[in-house]
């Protein structure tokens, strides 16, 4: 990582997170000064007090309250901002008492300090005794501290399991609203993807009806690390050898679906073969003994290296008309790639993890053996960093990054403002509807100040910066600047580093090793350096050479 990184005030990289939250490396959190008045409840005074609250001894007290009411000060917080709040419940005997900005569902029932880290809702400090648990409410509360929490960390959500690759090498379960440190290719990321369905309901150990093979079940570790693995093995009939699999699920006219599998060799020199039928059967033939693509009917097809001889094996093809079910075919083909041909009872293939999904490129392994399909919901992450940590008049975004896949799909990472309008104020940078290319973007008050292209390969991982200040923007990939803006008008109240655009949508989906911002504009030769490879090696490395 580069030295001038230290110079941004905030930084992200695939390191630490927490349920529901993706932790910063910078800012450390930190804590702005009290705001609320009182809250020692010394006096009788700068509390707003509902019919039956008195505030006496120390303590704002609800003394046999009949109705839901409370105590409030107001004005003294920012809606959207976050906060820590500390208060503690003492002399309970009845009802109930909660926060109530946001609503906070937890109701409180027994004495105790308790703690929240909230995202206000209000601009008010509300809490509110309920008389849910008994008809009066009988308790006090004291020792009220509200502070604005600063820092960069992310708001996560994936309210569903997934997988990732991990350090050791193997697929692993991450549980829902943990996002995902991926270590495909060794080198940890962040993994963000869309929403998509497994059709195959019994992925782990694919069956179906079987055409001159014979399955052996739990035969090899698979790419997770158990023992679960299958082996097919052909006989010496004439003809296709095949494991056929039906799923309900409909076929519509011109979209796009991939299958993909992990497929092993078993010695025996048999290739691994993919089909499916979307309106026309699709076929691809892997070499498993050299990672190679023997033969692709029609599609895209690809093979990615799993380790431990494993391949991950995929095919890409667009319906060509509706149809009510899935139906997929995993074969084993001989030397010649013959999908028919005369059995010799001696060929044969490890298989695992088969996947049925919409989409033109296969995503993360969706485990599916429920007996039915399964869905993987959507990563989002948003709503990063403060006022304090981004500047509206100068600074630079600078990100790590790579696409899933080339898919003609809108994918941003921006700093934003509060949006009342979707392009209100914001500065971005992002993957588009057009094929390999990478776009730099600034819109300030409802107009669009630049939209700047750029050739790339974004499937690699690429190194970018923004540079914005009132006098020039400017672009930088890999160690070079590429283009220029003068003169441009700056956005106002940027607020918020997000792997979204400015209204919530257009989610980033890709690989981020690394996102900062700065609230300063470097110079040329600083970003010159942040946007460099730190040594020919990493850049052979990163782009798929060898440097000798």
């Amino acid at each position: 990582m580069s030295n001038l990184l230290q110079k941004a005030s905030i930084i992200t990289t695939p390191t630490a997170y927490d349920t529901g939250k993706i932790l910063s490396v910078k800012p450390v959190q930190y804590y702005g000064p009290e705001l609320v008045t009182n809250g020692d409840f010394a006096t009788d005074s700068d509390w707003t007090k509902g019919t039956g609250v008195v505030i006496t001894g120390g303590k704002a007290n609800w003394i046999n309250t009949i109705n839901n009411v409370g105590v409030t000060q107001s004005g003294i917080i920012t809606s959207g901002s976050n906060y820590k709040v500390v208060f503690t419940v003492s002399n309970y005997v009845s009802g109930s008492v909660r926060l109530r900005f946001p609503s906070i569902t937890e109701r409180l029932t027994s004495n105790g300090t308790y703690t929240y880290y909230i995202n206000a809702t209000d601009t008010n400090l509300y809490i509110q005794g309920e008389t849910n648990t008994d008809p009066n409410v009988n308790l006090s509360i004291d020792n009220v501290s509200v502070k604005e929490v600063f820092n960069a960390d992310f708001d996560f959500t994936r309210n569903s399991s997934a997988t990732r690759v991990g350090s050791n090498g193997l697929i692993q379960d991450v549980a829902s609203n943990l996002p995902r440190i991926d270590y495909t290719g060794g080198v940890g990321s962040w993994k963000f993807e869309p929403q998509r369905t497994n059709r195959v309901s019994n992925s782990n150990q694919f069956s179906g009806s079987e055409t001159n093979v014979s399955v052996s079940r739990n035969q090899l570790i698979s790419p997770d690390g158990t023992l679960n693995a299958d082996r097919v093995l052909d006989n010496s009939n004439s003809g296709e050898h095949l494991i056929t699999g039906s799923y309900t699920g409909g076929i519509t006219s011109g979209l796009d679906y991939t299958a993909s599998a992990f497929f092993k060799s078993d010695g025996t020199g048999g290739q691994g073969i993919i089909r499916f039928y979307v309106g026309a059967w699709n076929n691809a033939v892997f070499n498993l003994e050299d990672g190679t693509i023997s033969y692709t009917s029609s599609g895209v097809s690809k093979i990615e290296n799993y380790g431990n001889g494993w391949y991950r094996c995929s095919l890409k093809a667009t319906a060509v008309s509706d149809y009510a079910n899935t139906i997929i075919q995993l074969a084993i083909g001989n030397s010649l790639n013959q999908f028919s041909y005369q059995g010799a009872s001696n060929l044969g293939v490890y298989f695992w993890g088969v996947q049925f999904e919409s989409g033109s490129y296969p995503t993360s392994y969706i485990v599916s053996n429920s007996g039915s399909a399964t869905t993987r919901l959507a990563d989002v992450a948003n709503n990063a960093g403060s006022s304090d940590l981004i500047s509206s008049t100068e600074g630079v975004l600078y990100a790590e990054i790579s696409a899933l896949a080339d898919d003609g799909t809108f994918r941003v990472i921006g700093i934003n403002g509060v949006a009342t309008n979707v392009n209100e104020n914001r500065i971005q940078i992002y993957f588009r509807n057009t094929a390999n290319i990478i776009n730099f973007g600034m819109e300030s008050g409802n107009s669009s100040q630049f939209f700047s292209q750029f050739p790339l390969d974004v499937k690699l991982n690429n190194k970018l910066a923004l540079k914005y200040n009132a006098s020039s923007c400017s672009f930088w990939i890999n160690g070079f600047q590429v283009g220029e803006e003068l003169n441009k008008v700056m956005p106002t109240g940027l607020s918020r580093l997000e792997f979204n655009i400015q209204d919530g949508s257009d989610n980033f989906y890709g690989n981020t090793k690394c996102v900062a911002v700065f609230k300063e504009a470097l110079t040329d030769l600083e970003l010159e350096c942040l946007v460099s490879w730190m040594s020919f090696s990493d850049l052979g490395i990163n782009f798929g050479y060898t440097v000798e």
